[in-house]
């Protein structure tokens, strides 16, 4: 789907020189989304519709589909939720750091859909999560899920929103109509639903505005190198990444995630995933302060979130804080670079640990810690692409066996281009973890991946 989308794209966005990380020059203007400038009466209840439409879905999918224990409810299962209170559940860690950020993303979307703004659908997204711990489980509300659902789901909501939003033409008839709101509707179904119910998307009209988006596809083999294997590990690696806008201060208005940049990646083998990774990052603001003439750095407040399985450990965080990049022109041979720096507070994040199943049901600590990232690109356009960079985290324990766990992901990858956007790279990324509890042993552990891909780029 999202190769027939992308052969209406605008002529000039084909067989362009590399896109830097931080900077989509050479891009595809897409369509960004707009706002009601004021809602009123009705407007304010039709996310409601939303957000219940939504859980009654997914509970009905749990019920009579998965049946599920925890969808089987009642009167009575309601008036105990209320009466027992919140606790912090045992939830397989993919469940509760990516299921439920994923949940909430549709409860964002759904009041993006009708028009609310980014700060006005918030409170939707937190009343989604509410209702439905409270209303549709027959266990009790959850701390961490609350916290997940809301925190996770507003930034994944809104990036859904915005790539959903980028592939319509109000302007299209016939097949590339079907088409582009095909694809809406797969990138985030509420908002699909929602274009179909008030018809949207059969309604003409004209492009209103456009927003440069930068799109990665790679394709090729990773193989892992752990600290308690022998030899390596061998995986077919998937990933895409995208950047959204551009972080330049202009002097133009600039709404929260009028620029994100977002990665998400699989490694395969049969039988077996060796590695997943998904994270996201987005400015709610930015400023732009001098870094020398003919140069561009800006700095704002800003949200990530992520979700990291990997050989050597276990992650997934929400969280919020400050975000500065940078770009700059060398002035020796057509050199670029390209700098970002990542400084965040984890709201709460999820950390695998090998102590914890026995003490309380999961395989995974709950805590609140750090996030910090640093990354440097040095590029020259037609020619190559060199990055490194280094994502730290540091979580204490809140719910769990007490430890203090840090983890980062260090990598380094060059990038070749070829023709027609189509390139190869080569990367490695080291992978390392320390666990240190004052009831068990310290845990260590690290791993090297190696990678090889065949890239395209838009």
């Amino acid at each position: 789907m999202w190769l027939l989308l992308l052969l209406w794209a605008p002529a000039s966005a084909w067989g362009q020189a590399a896109v830097a990380p931080l900077e989509p020059a050479e891009t595809l203007d897409l369509s960004q989304p707009l706002a009601m400038e004021k809602p009123e009466g009705w407007d304010y209840l039709k996310p409601v519709g939303n957000l219940l439409a939504l859980n009654l879905i997914y509970w009905a999918g749990s019920r009579y589909v998965l049946n599920n224990d925890y969808s089987y409810i009642g009167p009575q299962s309601i008036i105990n939720n209320f009466e027992q209170g919140f606790v912090w559940d045992s939830d397989e860690f993919g469940v509760n750091q990516f299921g439920h950020p994923y949940q909430g993303a549709g409860y964002q979307t759904g009041a993006r859909a009708v028009g609310f703004g980014f700060w006005g659908a918030i409170p939707y997204t937190v009343l989604g999560s509410l209702q439905w711990e409270f209303f549709m489980e027959n266990t009790p509300p959850s701390y961490n899920d609350l916290v997940t659902t809301s925190v996770g789901g507003v930034v994944l909501g809104e990036v859904l929103f915005r790539l959903s939003s980028a592939f319509l033409d109000p302007s299209s008839r016939g097949f590339e109509r079907v088409a582009r709101e095909g694809g809406s509707l797969v990138i985030s179904p509420i908002y699909g639903i929602a274009r179909l119910v008030s018809g949207d998307a059969a309604r003409l009209g004209e492009m209103e505005g456009t927003q440069p988006v930068s799109i990665k596809f790679g394709v090729g083999f990773n193989d892992f190198n752990s600290s308690d294997l022998s030899g390596g590990v061998l995986n077919l690696g998937l990933d895409v990444g995208i950047i959204y806008g551009d972080f330049v201060d202009d002097g133009r208005p600039f709404a929260p995630f009028d620029w994100f940049a977002m990665r998400g990646g699989v490694n395969y083998r049969p039988s077996d995933f060796q590695a997943a990774d998904f994270d996201l990052s987005g400015l709610l603001a930015r400023w732009g302060f001098g870094c020398g003439s003919g140069n561009d750095c800006v700095w704002g407040p800003a949200m990530h979130y992520d979700y990291h399985q990997t050989p050597a450990f276990e992650v997934g965080t929400s969280s919020a804080g400050i975000l500065a990049l940078g770009r700059f022109d060398l002035g020796v041979g057509g050199l670029k670079l390209y700098a970002g720096l990542d400084l965040e507070v984890i709201a709460l994040g999820g950390f695998d640990s090998p102590y914890v199943e026995s003490a309380t049901g999961r395989a995974y600590n709950l805590g609140s810690g750090g996030f910090g990232r640093a990354a440097l690109v040095l590029d020259r356009p037609g020619w190559f692409q060199l990055r490194g960079y280094s994502s730290r985290y540091y979580v204490r324990t809140v719910k769990g066996v007490t430890s203090h766990d840090w983890a980062g992901i260090t990598g380094a990858k060059l990038e070749v281009p070829i023709h027609w956007g189509l390139g190869v790279s080569v990367g490695l990324v080291l992978y390392d973890r320390l666990g240190v509890s004052e009831d068990y042993p310290r845990v260590e552990s690290w791993n090297v991946a190696q990678e090889l891909r065949l890239y395209w780029k838009l």
